[in-house]
């Protein structure tokens, strides 16, 4: 199908953009020529993407520290590096990497995903580590045999150990982002995007394991019969009150805005509700319209179920065009009991000038509160230089209340780039 080919190509683009900065890691220091990332700190050069935020909770004398991840590529292969703070985020060293043979030889990884157990899942008790990524992602269209391969660690990130594969596609459909919760029944969840049904040119599925190994009851989270409705790129986040919230994009539904952002909710997370009700779309209360690449964070707040931030890949208007605050807002609901309303922007702790869609700028960033909840913590990539150079990871802490999310900037046409 036309669409799939374009989002192959895209993948194969980001494996490409990414394994750039292999030849350039030693020709500057971080930060060096950062023309197009008017605010952050680069994580680390040689080429990052999908990078993802873990607060270490449930692992002992380790608690409180804070874990990146992120995907790149090296000598014809794609890895996860791992990167630990032990400053809230102030900083972050090198710690652990992923060397999965499934993503050697050209096959590629992407599309990962960071998750530390909060209960024991089998026999990994709670605090074991789970990374989960796409393999085979670089491969020709007509070769290609992706798959979501998972990774345990059991010293907070250090050392890594096959686990299982969650996914097997057949040749050329793609299998993409996953993310984990666990369930209230104990089951270790996994959802992830599907591009091999033909009914459908994307879909939301879910499977379930008991012990992080063998994987069962496949299931349809979100779709549509429109076949070239894309959803995907699901997060979940588990709340005080015990529902879980999952976000994802919608691509190709709104013919505004090419990928809206939607929520919907669980009481035992695993049961979403009727995968053909794509849910409530997120509206920040001043009209801006986040588009693509959602993630979500749960952070302490004014009422017992605390807070969300959102984090996206741009920001529209609602009735079109680019919105002041795109490349440098994220937003937050202080009542997640209601998904609908009560969406503010704020400032963005990595802000970046140009940022009207690409498989770099501003594509699938993460959030964390900083340890007194007051402050977020923000990593997001963007390209090195503001023309060229590869695409490289970017982190910032700011306030959640007290900033303003106002931009200079003129509303922008919006390029709804077609097929993603």
């Amino acid at each position: 199908m036309v669409v799939r080919k374009v989002r192959a190509c895209l993948v194969a683009l980001l494996v490409m953009v990414v394994a750039a900065g292999t030849a350039g890691a030693d020709a500057a220091p971080p930060g060096a020529g950062a023309a197009d990332v008017d605010k952050g700190r680069m994580v680390r050069q040689g080429g990052s993407s999908y990078p993802r935020l873990v607060r270490l909770q449930h692992s002992g004398a380790a608690d409180g520290r804070v874990l990146a991840s992120m995907t790149t590529y090296v000598n014809d292969a794609g890895f996860a590096v791992i990167y630990e703070s032990t400053d809230d985020g102030a900083s972050f060293h090198p710690l652990g990497e992923i060397h999965d043979p499934e993503g050697q030889n050209k096959k590629g990884m992407c599309c990962s995903t960071l998750y530390e157990l909060p209960r024991q899942v089998g026999d990994m008790p709670a605090g074991t580590l789970l990374w989960a990524g796409t393999a085979g992602v670089g491969a020709d269209p007509d070769q290609r045999r992706s798959s979501i391969r998972v990774w345990r660690s059991d010293d907070h990130g250090r050392t890594w150990n096959f686990l299982s594969t969650i996914v097997q596609a057949p040749v050329g459909p793609g299998v993409w982002e996953p993310e984990f919760t666990v369930s209230e029944r104990g089951d270790l969840v996994a959802f992830y995007s599907d591009d091999g049904d033909p009914k459908h040119d994307q879909k939301l599925v879910q499977v379930r394991s008991r012990d992080g190994r063998n994987w069962t009851d496949l299931r349809e989270t979100v779709k549509n019969d429109k076949f070239r409705v894309r959803p995907g790129m699901s997060g979940v986040r588990w709340l005080p009150d015990g529902t879980y919230v999952m976000v994802y994009e919608v691509c190709n539904y709104d013919p505004v805005h090419i990928c809206t952002v939607w929520m919907r909710t669980s009481r035992d997370g695993w049961d979403f509700g009727n995968p053909y009700d794509l849910g409530t779309e997120i509206v920040s209360d001043t009209g801006g319209q986040p588009l693509g690449t959602p993630t979500i964070a749960w952070a302490p707040g004014p009422g017992r179920n605390g807070r969300l931030l959102l984090a996206y890949q741009m920001l529209a208007n609602h009735d079109g065009g680019w919105a002041p605050g795109n490349g440098r807002t994220l937003m937050v609901n202080d009542d997640p009991r209601n998904l609908a309303h009560g969406w503010r922007e704020i400032p963005s702790p990595v802000q970046i000038k140009y940022n009207e869609g690409s498989v770099c700028r501003n594509f699938s960033p993460t959030t964390l509160p900083t340890r007194d909840g007051r402050s977020v913590i923000h990593m997001t990539t963007d390209f090195e230089y503001y023309v060229g150079g590869p695409c490289e990871a970017w982190f910032g802490t700011g306030p959640i209340d007290g900033g303003s999310a106002s931009a200079a900037h003129p509303a922008q046409p919006v390029d709804p780039r077609p097929g993603r």
